[in-house]
């Protein structure tokens, strides 16, 4: 196991290490998980905002149908790329590689989808 960058991260337990690895990301996975599998489920996807003021992550028009599915389905996978990226920080996945590229394959395919919305829509 490689040594930590913060020596008191080492005098946590293993299991309040890994809640606090996910307790950062969590907040930032919700949101997009929740306006993700409401647009699976529903088929309706309103604009979201950005990450800046006026920017809107799949146009400033509402979507119904194929393209809201698939915008849904993007989003699901942005917020399981963040809960991804927490458990790649846990001490777990010091020992496995898989735990540290699985998030990064999940936002390549979550970009992948984003880039088809227009054309959808």
């Amino acid at each position: 196991m490689r040594p930590s960058l913060f020596p008191s991260d080492e005098e946590l337990p293993t299991w309040m290490h890994t809640i606090l690895c996910i307790g950062v990301v969590a907040p930032f996975a919700a949101f997009l998980l929740w306006f993700g599998l409401a647009a699976i489920v529903t088929g309706q996807l309103e604009p979201l905002p950005g990450p800046d003021f006026g920017q809107h992550f799949f146009g400033e028009s509402a979507m119904s149908g194929r393209a809201a599915r698939v915008a849904g389905v993007s989003l699901l996978l942005l917020g399981l790329a963040f809960l991804g990226l927490g458990l790649s920080f846990t001490r777990f996945a010091a020992e496995t590689r898989l735990l540290r590229v699985v998030p990064f394959v999940l936002l390549a395919a979550s970009l992948i989808l984003s880039s088809c919305v227009p054309r959808l829509h």
